[in-house]
């Protein structure tokens, strides 16, 4: 191995180190049995995992979140293909400026939508309710699926569709049974990140959700702000987790729809 080659991986290493760090350092404290946060621990226990399960206030909050993730998700989805098939395969005046008209919230400074949700929502009596979290949490997630689901029909070949028209399938069954299947996994992993950035939002809870919906990382901030609850670790690792299965799942789709393909 020459020499650098050497320094690259040396430098890879080090980056690799400074990224898992924080995550394995939290993940081994969360066993900590002292009523305080502790590094290492001195003695070990589940006594925080368990809080976090039995306590309403930690166990409810996430409950809410996975409820708002998944509709959002499911939302995002439909909302975000269906503008990307129509802006990569349609043709019509200002198709340019509409795409990005939708991929916009990706720009805006998360703190400025939110504060415009803010006041929007006042009006309509969608403060400290579900819906305008989902709401919320659909406009800054939908762009995302769009940016990636284009990005995976711009690389397929349209001929494939027109021959399906040309032998009798009207746009429907074209759609479903060809064009959706050529980004399958495009589709799954944009849904994937819209749970995720659902799930994982703190600024757009912070001004929309109240004492009646109040998800878990506004939660988790509340608890950094006002105290420090070692629970915090426990749910940091089980965040992780979460994440990392959702990945490791699109990492699956996206192998399975590469076998298929070359088959």
């Amino acid at each position: 191995m020459s020499a650098g080659r050497m320094v690259l991986w040396a430098l890879a290493s080090l980056l690799m180190v400074f990224l898992i760090a924080p995550i394995v350092v939290i993940m081994i404290t969360s066993f900590n049995g002292t009523p305080y946060m502790e590094f290492p621990p001195k003695s070990l226990s589940l006594r925080w995992y368990a809080n976090f399960f039995t306590s309403a206030q930690w166990y409810n909050t996430a409950l809410l979140s996975l409820r708002v993730a998944l509709a959002t998700m499911m939302a995002a989805t439909v909302l975000g293909t269906t503008a990307a098939i129509g802006i990569v395969r349609g043709e019509f005046p200002g198709r340019r400026a509409l795409e990005a008209f939708f991929i916009s919230p990706m720009v805006v400074p998360i703190v400025v939508i939110a504060l415009g949700f803010y006041f929007m929502f006042s009006a309509y009596g969608l403060i400290n309710t579900a819906l305008g979290l989902f709401l919320g949490h659909t406009v800054i997630a939908t762009p995302l699926v769009i940016v990636v689901v284009r990005a995976a029909l711009q690389t397929t070949n349209p001929a494939m569709e027109f021959a399906a028209r040309s032998l009798g399938a009207n746009f429907w069954r074209s759609l479903w049974y060809v064009t959706l299947p050529s980004v399958k996994a495009a589709i799954v992993s944009a849904a994937a990140f819209a749970f995720l950035i659902s799930f994982d939002d703190v600024v757009i809870a912070i001004f929309v959700a109240g004492p009646d919906s109040t998800t878990l990382p506004k939660r988790m901030w509340e608890s950094i702000r006002f105290e420090i609850d070692p629970t915090l670790t426990a749910i940091s690792s089980l965040l992780t987790v979460i994440a990392m299965i959702v990945l490791i799942g699109v990492e699956f789709v996206r192998r399975s729809a590469s076998h298929e393909t070359a088959e």
